[in-house]
């Protein structure tokens, strides 16, 4: 299975983000096939009303022959619009809705919360959920999982009041790090570029990047996008399911020991 990442250098938020986005795929010289999934950032879908905003992602599902996560964005029709977004099967069919619980800074001036943190669904046999930006943070993102999850999606816009983007791409690798163990899952986050600007004065920090529940080396817990605008990942999904029965058997699965806390 593979797993895009994107991390887009610049942001027009007029309705043409999701499509330059595409471009840069293109560029990139990626193929899809059905089982994998591409993860654009949050807010992608600003500057769409929400049936471009849907038309948009499918085309790029039937584009690239795969799934797309597909950010996230508000409904403008609606005065109080949650944030949300789509996921879409390679025929451009929409199989799963998600929204964000917990709206952060400026955004809970004009957006609501959403009903639930993020929504699971399935690419064969690989069960994942997604989750937007600062619900990933809260442990009640997953305490209603009914089914645990091989693959975490994240969109983000990962903004910071520092000087400088370090302390949140260190506080978001450590966040990817410890959820990828607890989950026994691959976590994957897409994110804008540092410094791109999304209507607001902060700055995004630029986290976008795949931690890998249990590597081999220390090295291969979290990879990184650096200064790339889109990275491939081939992943091994053997390696989480094997964490998660190793976590069973030896009494210490985590995720679960969270869920009956509840």
């Amino acid at each position: 299975m593979k797993v895009v990442l994107t991390q887009p250098k610049a942001r027009l938020a007029d309705g043409t983000d999701i499509g330059r986005a595409a471009k840069t795929l293109k560029r990139h010289g990626f193929k899809g096939e059905a089982g994998d999934v591409i993860l654009l950032p949050e807010v992608i879908g600003e500057g769409y009303s929400s049936s471009e905003y849907a038309l948009a992602v499918a085309e790029m599902a039937r584009a690239f022959g795969c799934h797309v996560v597909g950010g996230s964005h508000f409904d403008s029709s609606q005065t109080l619009p949650a944030n949300q977004g789509i996921v879409v099967d390679p025929t451009g069919d929409i199989i799963a809705h998600y929204q964000k619980a917990n709206p952060y800074g400026r955004e809970r001036q004009f957006a609501r919360a959403g009903e639930r943190a993020g929504a699971s669904f399935r690419i064969g046999t690989v069960e994942c959920f997604v989750s937007v930006c600062a619900d990933f943070f809260h442990a009640e993102t997953y305490r209603s999982l009914e089914v645990a999850p091989d693959l975490i999606l994240v969109p983000a816009l990962s903004v910071s009041r520092k000087s400088s983007p370090d302390m949140a791409r260190a506080r978001w690798r450590h966040a990817m790090i410890a959820r990828a163990f607890e989950q026994a899952a691959f976590v994957g986050v897409s994110d804008w570029a540092y410094p791109v600007r999304t209507g607001g004065d902060l700055p995004s920090s630029g986290i976008a990047g795949l931690a890998h529940p249990d590597p081999e080396s220390s090295r291969q817990l979290l990879q990184t996008l650096g200064r790339s605008q889109v990275r491939v990942f081939d992943i091994d999904l053997d390696a989480a399911r094997a964490l998660r029965a190793d976590q069973r058997e030896r009494g210490f699965e985590i995720a679960r020991a969270r869920q009956e806390q509840i």
